[in-house]
């Protein structure tokens, strides 16, 4: 009875010589250690990159109004159902910021000068693009903005021999997809070294959730002669690169708009695309020099279709206004 009940022990010890060695015992009743820091580190880790990135958010800040550029836009369709080119749009502007007086927020001011390669009239337009100004996402980490996300670190990844600091981010605005930088969700890349902002990946907040509710409504909906009375779901996408630095600081060089709906074939199809691109950067010193510089850079140039006005000869009757009257 002995030597049968020795025999699996002796079996086991001889495919694991070293279980019979204290050391094997004592670490087989202790827990292996995690390879991943503890939720406390963690955190402790996010906050402290927080504080430091909402130091460099406010040296954004303070530039928001120092600067002026080019802005071109090129706006391309497509039948999204056949996956086909449709048509394109090409303009350029000056763009710069301002200040709003009421709510302290900053504006985009565009003067187009160009139109398919053909110069224009120059005027102030509204492009009405329902994203965030490009420059306004560099305030993302900033302290007053702190309520509007859920951050949390994403890691690091090495990209153009530069080491990048991936950050995921939640917005919690009401009301997502819109101006409001708090109302989109992605992630943010910024300069580990720097703490430069580097890259803007983002969607309207919950959109997978509510593009996936529209699928189901949609294919459910009612139809006459097969076409669905439901609107087709819609989504967006927004992609900033801020791949210009000066004054050690980076400014947006493209920002890119993809929207698109839901096709025939049961997948999401591209319908529109929108290119912003951002050069020719000039920039003021602060004070008065900054404000008298911009007001120069966006008064309105002389329209070029505009006949002069034919001077006049000087009245006979009139004073002269080099010899006063005596």
């Amino acid at each position: 009875m002995k030597g049968r009940r020795a025999a699996p022990l002796l079996a086991f010890l001889l495919v694991c010589p070293g279980a019979g060695s204290p050391s094997f015992v004592a670490s087989a009743a202790e827990p292996a250690a995690s390879a991943d820091p503890s939720p406390e580190g963690q955190d402790g880790d996010l906050a402290a990159l927080l504080e430091r990135l909402a130091a460099r958010a406010e040296q954004y800040r303070k530039r928001a109004l120092g600067f002026t550029c080019e802005e071109s836009l090129v706006k391309s369709t497509y039948d999204a159902d056949k996956g086909t080119f449709k048509n394109r749009r090409r303009e350029r502007y000056d763009y710069l910021f301002e200040r709003s007086e009421v709510s302290g927020r900053l504006g985009e001011v565009r003067d187009i000068i160009e139109e398919n390669g053909k110069p224009v009239r120059r005027s102030t337009r509204d492009l009405a693009l329902e994203i965030p100004p490009s420059y306004a996402w560099s305030q993302i980490f900033a302290a007053e903005n702190r309520g509007k996300f859920h951050f949390k670190i994403a890691g690091k990844v090495l990209k153009g021999y530069r080491l990048l600091i991936q950050l995921d981010f939640t917005g919690w605005a009401s009301e997502p997809g819109t101006a409001d930088i708090g109302g989109w969700s992605g992630l943010a890349s910024v300069d580990s070294s720097t703490l430069n902002l580097v890259s803007i990946a983002a969607e309207p907040s919950g959109q997978t959730g509510r593009v996936e509710a529209e699928k189901l409504k949609y294919q459910r909906s009612f139809q006459i002669m097969g076409v669905p009375l439901a609107g087709r779901p819609k989504s967006r996408t927004l992609n900033v690169a801020f791949g210009f630095e000066s004054q050690e600081l980076s400014y947006p060089t493209e920002t890119v708009i993809e929207k698109s709906v839901y096709t025939r074939s049961g997948e999401m199809g591209l319908e529109e695309s929108l290119m912003l691109r951002y050069s020719s950067y000039r920039f003021f010193n602060v004070g008065t020099e900054a404000e008298a510089a911009r007001s120069h850079t966006a008064r309105p140039a002389a329209d070029p279709n505009s006949t002069p006005a034919t001077p006049q000869p000087p009245d006979p009757n009139g004073s002269d206004p080099n010899h006063p009257p005596r």
